[in-house]
C-alpha cells in the first residue's frame, strides 16, 4: 500500500514535466507542491506524535498529576506557615522549596511538561484551594 501511494506521488510529481513541457510545468508546481505538503502532513503529524510519547519527550497530565499534588503540599505548608508574607515571595519560596525537597524524576516531569519551575508551581497554586479562597 505504502509503494503504490508513493508511486502515485512520484507520478504526480514527475509525469507533467515529462508529458507536457516546462510551460505546463511551471503552472502545476504549487498544486502540486501543495498537494504533497498536505499529505506529509496528515501522515507526519501523528509519527511525530506516536515517537514523542515513545521516547518519553510527552508528558501526559496523569503522570505530572503526582507531581502537580506534592507542590501543592508545599504550597499550603508555606500558606499556613507564613500567612504575612506576599504572594511574590510564597511562590519563590515554593520553587525552592520545591527545587529542593521533590525527587530529580518529579523534578524532570514538571519541567519536560510546564517548561520551567515556575510554571508548574502556578499551575499547582491555580488547581489549589488557596487559589479559591482569595
Amino acid at each position: 500500500m505504502r509503494k503504490v501511494i508513493f508511486l502515485i506521488l512520484l507520478i504526480l510529481a514527475v509525469a507533467p514535466s515529462m508529458l507536457l513541457g516546462a510551460t505546463i510545468w511551471d503552472g502545476m508546481k504549487a498544486p502540486i507542491g501543495n498537494l504533497i505538503g498536505v499529505i506529509l502532513t496528515i501522515v507526519g503529524v501523528p509519527l511525530i506524535m506516536k515517537w514523542t510519547r515513545k521516547i518519553g519527550l510527552e508528558i501526559t497530565d496523569n503522570q505530572a498529576q503526582a507531581a502537580i499534588d506534592a507542590l501543592i503540599n508545599i504550597l499550603v505548608n508555606i500558606d499556613l506557615d507564613r500567612s504575612d508574607v506576599s504572594s511574590e515571595l510564597k511562590k519563590q519560596q515554593a520553587i525552592l522549596t520545591a527545587q529542593n525537597i521533590l525527587p530529580p524524576e518529579m523534578q524532570s516531569v514538571l519541567l519536560k511538561k510546564y517548561g520551567s519551575m515556575e510554571a508548574a508551581v502556578q499551575v499547582a497554586f491555580e488547581r489549589s484551594s488557596l487559589n479559591r479562597r482569595k
